[in-house]
This record gives C-alpha cells, structure tokens and sequence, in this order.
C-alpha cells in the first residue's frame, strides 16, 4: 500500500492558491481594459459583417467536422482553397501555390545535399525546407535586384525549371501533401472540433481581409511600391536620395515583387498570409513537443485570432516572414540539443540568413540563438562524433555570407551598414548626419511594468486602439510566470531568457508593437508548454474552450484596433470594382491619385507636395515625395518659406505635374502655408 505524506501537500496546495489568486486578479484586470476599450470604440467603426460571418462559419464548420469527425485535415485544406480561389481568384492560389512548391522541393533538394554522410541527420519538416527555399530565393533575388533581369518569363522559368528537373521531388511531396489531407484522422474530441471550427472561422476572416486592396501606409510607401517599381522597371535601382530605405534588409519585399510579378497584387497579399500560417504551424510545432494537440490549437486560435495578427496579413509587413525564419531557427537550435547534425546547423544558418535579410532587429534574437548553438557544439567537440563536412561548412559559410550582402551593400553604397539608421554614428552624407533616425512616437522608457503596458495602452505602441495585441496575454502571461517557477527543461527555461532578452532589447530601441511580434508568438509557445500541466479531463478541456473562446471572440470585435481599415471586411471587394474604388476612397485616397498619374500621366515628372503622405502611392513614373523617404525633396519643402522656394525645387527636378491637399477653409495649407501658396500662384488644377 502507497502512502501520502501530509508535509508534500503543502506547497502543492500553496502554489495552487498562489496561481488561482493570480488569474482572478488577471482576470479582473482582464474585464476591466475590455470595458476601457469598448468605451473607447470610435463611432466609424462597423463590426456588423463580422457579426455575421463569424455564426456563420461557426455553424458550417462545426456541422462539417461533426458529419465527418474523421476529415478534419480535408475539411481545412479544402476550405481555405476554395475560400482564396472565390475571393482571390484560383489564378492566384495557383501561382502562389507553385511558389511555395518550388520553394519546399529547392530547399529539400539544399539540405539533402548537406546531409550526405551525415548519418545523425533526420528529415526536416515541410515547413523547414519551404523556408531555407525561400532563404535561397531571397539571396538570388538579393544578388540580382540591380541587373535588368526581372521579367515574367524569366520567373515563370525560374520557378517551372526547377520542378522539372527535381520531378520525383516535386510529385513526392505532392503525393505527401494528398496523404496527409485525404488520411483519415482519429475521430476529434468535442471540444477539439470546436476548436479546429473556431481556427477555420479565423481563417477564412484573414482571407476575407486579405481580398480588400491593401490601404496601409508602410505598404504603399514601401512594400508594396517596391513590388510595383520592380516589376515595371525590371530592375532595383537602389537609389537612397529618392527612397531612404533602398538599401535596408528588403528579404521580404523581394518575395513579394516575385508574386506581384507573376500573379499581381492578390497575389503579393496571399502569399504574406501564407507567411503568417507558416509561423503559427511553426509555433504549433514547438507547442506539441510538450503538450497535446488541443492545447497547440488553442494556442495558435488565440494567436491568430489577434488584431496584430489580422494586421499583418491585412497589409504587406514584412514581419510574418521573419518570425518564420526565426521561430523556425529556434525548431532547429532545438533539435541540435537534443542530436548533433551537421546539416541541422547548416539549416539554422540558412534560416537565421533568411532572417537578417528580412529585419536588422532579428540581430537580436540570431545572436543569443547563435551563441547558444555554438556553445552546445564546442561542449561536444571532444566527442567522437566527426567534424562537420566540407558539404555543411560550405552551406554555413554561403549562409553566413548572404545575411552579411545587405549590410555590405549598404556600407559599400553608402558608407552606413544600416543605412539609415545610426546615421548620427556612421555619418552618411545621404541622410542626417546629426541624429540618428527614430521614431519619436515610439522611444518609451523600459520599466519593469512595461510588459503590462503593451497590454493594457497598446494604442501607446501602434497606430491603433487599446486592445491591438489581444486581451488573452492578460491570462496567459501569469500562467507562463507561475508555471516557469517550477520545475522545466532547460530548453523551456532558454526559451523564456530568448523571450525576456528579446524584449529588452527592442523595447529599449522602438517599443512598437509589430518588432515584438516574434515576441508573442514565442509567448505562445511559453503558454502552450505551461498549459501543458492542464489535466486531460472533460471538466478541464470545456473550461479551457469556454475562456479560451470567449476570449478569441473578444480579440475579432476588436479587429479594427490594431488597424482602423479592418473595422469592415468589405464582403463585396472582391467581386466589385466599385466597391474597391469606394473603400480605396475612404481609407487611402493617394491610391487613387496614383492609379490616375498612372492612365493618364505615366510619362509626367510628379511632385506630392502632400506632406508625408504615402509616398509615391502607387505611381511608377518620375516622382519626389515630400515624405522622409525623399530626404532632399522632404527637407526643401518642410523648410520652403515661400512659394518661390518650391518653385525653385520644382525646377530642380523638372517637374511637370504636382499633387497638392486639398485646400483648407482658411485658404492655404495650414501645415507649410508655401504649399498652399505654390499651387494658387503657379499651377493650374486638372483633377481633383
């Protein structure tokens, strides 16, 4: 007979009321920033549309998962395609769809030329050899932006040949992906169904959200604009005076051109949100290595389910990329724990380029990352285990090279490896050579308190509304806390310093919501292996789906905070020139003004005297743009005193057209009275 001793129940018991004390007080500090935000609600905002797919799909998936329990892999898959082919027209999914192909079968065909005579070597996941594909794509693409190469055929080639030679890869991993959608599966719980129908509602919102024309700023400024500049001049002109950041680390904006190039905007738009799923199937790996399925579920529906996270697919950030490289590097260090391969490291040398061609602040999640995989290799060095291979040091140094070709560059052209940024140190004749380049907006002090601060003010941290990362942290964060004081691996524990380190250090750059994204997702992470102590019992799983729901539903009415243009889902965008001209109106109208220069004027030399508008806001013409992109043309008009002095600039760059604001009520433009005063003095207008 086993006995009980009295003395062991204590701490149990004391740390069970320490965490239980510490979620009802979360959980009151939870109801009370819910109440704050909705009070703050403005009144253009609409959620009527959302009240309305989301019962829908609710509905629909729950009847399908429940006639068919054991298609639940099918049910998804084929869901989101049909869904993307309606909105986004099947042209696009399939272009799309090739490109992560040729991704997935380049990547594989990488890393299994590394892993000859590695015997310690597994196969990688799908996800792994997509992303060191993409890796590579972006380094061809980064090695080339100058040459004028960049034409259709030549990507249609790019992409088709090398699925033609690598054949029996390509239909190996077809055949893969067939097994793995139309294999029956083991019949869901309840609550597990509930979950997969709640996961599926939110995807089909991103691919709602991703059919409406892009209207953000960075998108149209940046993003997007570079998409659309490559693909009419074929070429990147790398040219700092008119675009500032011609020379940043453009790894995303390259992927993005390849789809506009091939299949257009919808088409640049897809494949960013199928960046985004791949970080959450990446976060969910890591979570099922120490919990059960439901858990990783639950997990990733409460992440996706975030206004950050609807924000990210419904404009072209580059972020949903870069969290895959680095959550993907961070799958791997793991592995290296855990087995010594050679050709694993090679992999996190291609991700962690991936990586630093997409973002200068991924530096400080590669460092440690890098440090920590070093020091497990050099513990092992006296091993019997053999050196790594010629093939893997060969891969490791081509990876190396390929995160260093943007700083590189950058410096060569400039004299500022991160141009323009710490300009005030490296000092660039092309950009302020006084201070370094900041946001304002976004250096707050870290305080020890600021972790809650993102949560509680985020509208302090974006161009948003309270609420933009999600209310659920405000649970799961004392749940991750409470859980790391006892017992973890060491992995687990590594995994928390990555998450505080990377904190800390990019909060104390630009506390901005969307650079610690990386952040939240490994906060998931950290929540689904502390959920991992959450009992399998009937009780426990309908608590779980109860809170966790209420809260997922919670973070969809407060889509709009972390970007005001998702109030509305735009149900008839995609079907409906109209309506996409009507919502460009409303939420961008420097779209329109550049869609007009393009029909009419494409041959005309434009200035946008609108005062750090969008930039060139879709023009591909000649263009300066009073926007801090245009360091000259932005200087000469924020300090021209008269109308004179933007004559003056205007004969500078020999401009024939110019596009001013509208004139105010008091007469001229009430922020640079110059502006208004140029256009009434020495043009005339031709539309408006």
């Amino acid at each position: 007979m086993r006995g009980i001793h009295l003395g062991s129940l204590r701490p149990f018991r004391a740390f069970t009321i320490v965490f239980a004390a510490a979620l009802l007080l979360h959980a009151g500090i939870l109801l009370w920033s819910i109440q704050l935000a909705f009070d703050a609600v403005p009144p253009s905002i609409d959620v009527s549309d959302i009240a309305v797919v989301v019962p829908v799909c609710l509905v629909s998936f729950w009847m399908m998962l429940t006639l068919m329990p054991g298609y639940a892999r099918a049910i998804a898959a084929f869901s989101g395609v049909l869904v993307a082919s309606a909105v986004l027209r099947p042209g696009v999914v399939l272009v799309v769809g090739i490109m992560l192909l040729n991704a997935h079968v380049v990547g594989g065909r990488v890393l299994a030329w590394a892993r000859r005579g590695d015997e310690a070597s597994a196969l990688f996941p799908p996800s792994i050899n997509i992303l060191v594909g993409l890796s590579a794509w972006i380094a061809l693409m980064s090695i080339t932006a100058s040459m004028t190469v960049h034409y259709a055929p030549v990507y249609v080639i790019s992409l088709l040949l090398p699925l033609g030679i690598m054949w029996r890869q390509a239909l190996a991993a077809l055949r893969a992906l067939r097994l793995v959608v139309v294999r029956p599966s083991a019949v869901a719980r309840g609550t597990e169904r509930a979950w997969i129908s709640l996961l599926l509602t939110v995807l089909v919102l991103h691919l709602l959200i991703v059919s409406k024309p892009d209207v953000g700023y960075d998108a149209n400024a940046v993003h997007l604009q570079f998409a659309r500049l490559f693909a009419d001049h074929h070429r990147w002109s790398i040219d700092v005076m008119r675009y500032a950041w011609a020379v940043m680390p453009l790894g995303a904006d390259y992927t993005f051109a390849a789809a506009y190039i091939l299949g257009g905007e919808n088409a640049a738009r897809l494949l960013n949100f199928c960046f985004g799923g791949l970080s959450c199937l990446i976060a969910y790996q890591l979570i099922r290595r120490h919990a059960r399925p439901e858990i990783g579920l639950a997990c990733v529906c409460l992440l996706a389910s975030s206004p950050l996270a609807f924000l990210e697919t419904g404009t072209l950030f580059v972020e949903n990329l870069w969290v895959a490289f680095l959550l993907g590097a961070l799958l791997l260090a793991l592995d290296y724990q855990t087995a010594r391969s050679e050709t694993t490291l090679a992999a996190i040398a291609a991700l962690c380029a991936g990586a630093m061609q997409t973002k200068l602040i991924g530096l400080f999640w590669v460092v440690p990352l890098v440090a920590c995989v070093g020091y497990v290799a050099w513990r092992r060095r006296d091993s019997n285990e053999h050196a790594p291979s010629r093939r893997a040091l060969l891969l490791i140094l081509v990876a190396t090279l390929v995160a260093a070709w943007p700083y590189g560059n950058a410096w060569v052209r400039t004299g500022n490896p991160v141009f323009p940024f710490m300009n005030g140190f490296f000092h660039s004749p092309y950009f302020d050579t006084e201070h370094s380049f900041t946001n304002p907006l976004y250096v707050i002090p870290l305080r020890p308190w600021s972790i809650y601060d993102i949560f509680l003010s985020s509208g302090r941290f974006i161009e948003g509304f309270n609420g933009a990362a999600g209310f659920h942290w405000l649970l799961l964060l004392p749940v991750i806390v409470l859980a790391f004081v006892r017992r973890r691996s060491l992995a687990q524990r590594l995994c928390l310093a990555l998450a505080a380190l990377f904190f800390v250090a990019v909060f104390s750059q630009q506390a901005y919501l969307r650079y610690l994204l990386p952040l939240f997702l490994l906060m998931t992470v950290l929540g689904g292996w502390a959920l991992s102590n959450l009992p399998s019992t009937r009780v426990a799983r309908v608590a779980l789906l109860a809170v966790g729901g209420m809260l997922c539903l919670v973070n969809l009415g407060f889509m709009y905070s972390a970007s005001w243009m998702n109030g509305t889902l735009c149900l008839s965008c995609s079907v409906d020139s109209r309506a996409r001209a009507a919502y460009i109106a409303q939420y961008l109208p420097d779209r329109a003004v550049g869609a007009y220069l393009n029909d009419t004027l494409p041959d005309a030399r434009v200035g946008f005297f609108t005062l750090n508008a969008s930039g060139a806001s879709g023009y591909i013409g000649y263009s300066r743009a009073a926007n801090w992109h245009d360091v000259e043309a932005f200087d000469a008009v924020t300090k021209a005193a008269s109308a004179e002095d933007l004559l003056a600039l205007a004969r500078r760059y020999r401009l024939t057209h110019a596009v001013f604001p509208e004139p105010s009520l008091d007469g001229p433009n009430p922020i640079i009275p110059a502006i208004g005063a140029f256009r009434d003095k020495y043009t005339s207008p031709i539309w408006h």
